[in-house]
């Protein structure tokens, strides 16, 4: 049998079983399931303007409410002037039918206002005392109305805006912990694999025909393949409930980005994956196996906080360094490319380091594993692992 034909067999078996598992295809429903509930209630919830209703309960508060409707016109603010009835204000307040009430010289409220609501009140009341002010003063009509309201300031940025960038923001969180949860998800079963042929002695059969390499590399291709394929099928599905709810506007910059976050969850399990078959091969127990895999769970745990961090700065200093570290680059560089704060020639350097680090892994990798999958009784040390391999 040829190296082909046994990488080929080993991946179609790793992947035809852990299709007909119950476990996967429940997993993959209830993700898909989040995922769509998840982009529904960002539909629903977040966006759209803040709304104010306000009470007034004589002339001036009327005067103050509706200038505070008229100030907020245009921006991501409504406040609605409502008439209440001085004796049921109170009322109006605890019940929530309102949440301010201007009378007189005063701003009622249940709780702490707004700090928003109450800029714009403030604001309101000093234009509505201004024109009374200036009509005690003889001046009115046009003059007033030149005073009190000038022309708004026409705003400008350096760079341009970008009216997805909320959405986009969400997009590269869910993103982040999708690539972090499958991952850790696909290189744990790679592990639990090794441990779980190892202790059954299946692993001696299979040995007698293929070579160990020929078994890891069969293993890792296999379920990475069925993981990329996971993360597609989720990624299309978040995606065309996104367009539909009109939660993201799905774009040829978002596809492009998230085909990315593709790629670089293939980069990402195969640096990984590699190192948690070690890991399941230095162990003769499932029971046993959270010891030698608590190294790289931390390591990508350690990647996911750094990647929020990459997040909230995706141009800053972190950002830079981390895309050129193999195992930071797989979870800070796609929030970082779907941010657009990223050069082309920058994505593809840190491509060649990490796919340069997973090529010098993965021999190392195929000889700890062939030092250590025939192993059984007891925990071996990596070292031990190496020499067996050399022996």
């Amino acid at each position: 049998m040829s190296a082909r034909e046994a990488v080929t067999l080993v991946a179609r078996r790793e992947i035809v079983e852990r299709m007909r598992e119950k476990s996967f295809l429940v997993s993959t429903v209830v993700g898909i399931v989040i995922i769509v509930i998840v982009v529904i209630l960002a539909s629903v919830l977040g966006g759209g303007d803040t709304r104010y209703v306000v009470g007034h309960t004589d002339a001036q508060g009327a005067a103050v409410a509706d200038a505070a409707a008229a100030a907020a016109q245009g921006s991501d603010v409504e406040v609605e002037s409502r008439p209440v009835d001085a004796g049921a204000a109170t009322a109006d307040l605890e019940d929530g039918s309102v949440d301010a009430v201007v009378t007189g010289d005063e701003i009622r409220s249940k709780d702490e206002p707004d700090d928003e609501l109450v800029t714009l009140l403030q604001a309101a009341n000093r234009q509505v005392s201004a024109a009374q002010a200036l009509e005690q003063a003889g001046v009115s009509g046009d003059e007033a109305q030149a005073i009190l309201a000038p022309p708004a300031l026409r705003v400008a940025t350096v760079e341009p805006v970008d009216e997805d960038e909320d959405a986009k923001s969400a997009l590269t969180f869910f993103i982040v912990l999708i690539l972090y949860g499958q991952i850790i998800t696909y290189g744990y079963w790679v592990a639990a694999g090794v441990v779980e042929e190892k202790a059954s002695r299946v692993v001696e059969v299979v040995l007698s025909t293929i070579r160990p390499s020929h078994l890891l590399a069969g293993k890792v291709i296999g379920l990475g393949l069925l993981g990329l394929g996971n993360l597609l099928l989720t990624g299309v599905v978040g995606l065309l409930v996104a367009a539909a709810t009109g939660a993201l506007d799905v774009d040829g910059q978002v596809l492009s980005s998230v085909a990315l976050a593709l790629v670089w969850f293939l980069l990402g399990y195969a640096f990984y994956a590699c190192a948690f078959a070690c890991a399941g091969a230095l162990v003769p127990r499932q029971e046993e196996l959270q010891s030698t895999m608590t190294p790289l769970s931390m390591m990508l745990l350690v990647s996911l906080f750094v990647a929020f961090a990459v997040q909230s700065n995706p141009d800053g200093t972190l950002a830079q360094v981390t895309a050129f570290i193999p195992m930071t680059a797989p979870l800070t560089m796609p929030p970082r490319i779907v941010a657009g704060d990223v050069s082309t020639l920058e994505i593809i350097a840190s491509f060649v380091v990490t796919i340069g680090a997973s090529a010098l892994l993965i021999p190392l990798a195929a000889r700890i594993y062939s030092g250590g999958v025939l192993r059984t009784g007891s925990s071996l040390k990596l070292r031990e692992a190496w020499r067996a391999a050399r022996a």
